[in-house]
This record gives structure tokens, C-alpha cells and sequence, in this order.
């Protein structure tokens, strides 16, 4: 078998909302804004229940922002 079979897997990284606001060079209340309109999601919550970003997660949070600033200037 093989060895990489029996290593365990990396734990991905996890960002707080004011990680992942320095991360994409906002403010943390511009993300709780994203979260109200839908534009940003966590993908899990921590033990107290707060919510935690991937790195997946900062990617897809910025390509809606995009995605909605782009709307708005067609208009």
C-alpha cells in the first residue's frame, strides 16, 4: 500500500471574519454586509458558534463582490 494512505490529512486553514475582512482589504462590517446580502457564506462554524472562512471561501466572497459591482455599473 501506499504511504500517503496513512498520513493524515492537512487541516485546512480557517479565518474569523476579521481575518478574512485584512485578508480581503475590508472592513469586518463590509463582510457582515456581504453576509446580509448574500454575497458572503462561511463554510463552518467554530465551537461557539462564530463563523469560519476558507481560503475558498475569501476567493468566492470576491468574485461576487465583483460580480455585483459589475451589475451595478451596467445599469
Amino acid at each position: 500500500m501506499h504511504e500517503l494512505w496513512y498520513r493524515p490529512m492537512a487541516e485546512e486553514r480557517l479565518y474569523s471574519l476579521t481575518e478574512a475582512a485584512a485578508k480581503l482589504g475590508v472592513s469586518p462590517a463590509t463582510i457582515a454586509n456581504w453576509i446580509r446580502l448574500g454575497i458572503a457564506t462561511a463554510s463552518r462554524q467554530d465551537e461557539l458558534g462564530r463563523n469560519r472562512y476558507t481560503a475558498a471561501d475569501l476567493v468566492e466572497m470576491e468574485r461576487r463582490f465583483q460580480e455585483r459591482q459589475a451589475r451595478k455599473r451596467t445599469r
